[in-house]
């Protein structure tokens, strides 16, 4: 059996290693959609499952990457919108891991209130497009706490090569 084990290992460790020559256009816009996974399936902690949507606009230069973002959850009257700063890890590859800083606004009925996130997303890229999965830990200054959210979606690019 640890025979077997190594040798996944070895073999995910080539995956990964082979990678480093696959790359593509590190320059490009992109636009798209995702939505909180967790909100979406088991609900949060002050609603049931729900629909709480993102929209995204955004702009990636090699190890540079730039996103503004409306969020959108209507069973908590609940919107927000903002821009993300990131850095890219590996730019031009199939996998990529970015971390980046978001600055927003949330919009609740009554107020509006600046908030702060640290964000890691990792995407995988196809020609044209990429999908993603992003944890997010923002500082909720409407109800002042912290809230872990998961997110995911899809991204098309356009603009240079594209």
């Amino acid at each position: 059996m640890k025979k077997y084990i190594v040798f996944w290992l070895l073999l995910l460790a080539t995956q990964i290693s082979a990678q480093s020559w696959i790359s593509s256009e590190e320059t490009y816009f992109y636009a798209g959609t995702g939505l909180d996974v967790r909100n979406a399936v088991f609900g949060g902690t002050v609603n049931p499952s729900a629909y709480d949507g993102i929209f995204s606009l955004g702009y990636r230069n090699e190890h540079f990457s730039f996103e503004a973002y409306y969020e959108t959850f209507q069973a908590i009257s609940y919107d927000s919108s903002g821009i993300n700063l990131g850095y890219v890890y590996r730019p031009g590859k199939k996998l990529i891991p970015v971390t980046d800083l978001s600055l927003s606004l949330i919009q609740r009925p009554w107020k509006s209130f600046p908030s702060l996130a640290i964000n890691n997303r990792l995407e995988f890229h196809f020609s044209r497009f990429f999908i993603y999965v992003r944890g997010e830990s923002r500082w909720r200054t409407d109800y002042d706490f912290f809230q872990i959210s998961v997110y995911g979606g899809i991204n098309f690019k356009f603009g240079f090569e594209y």
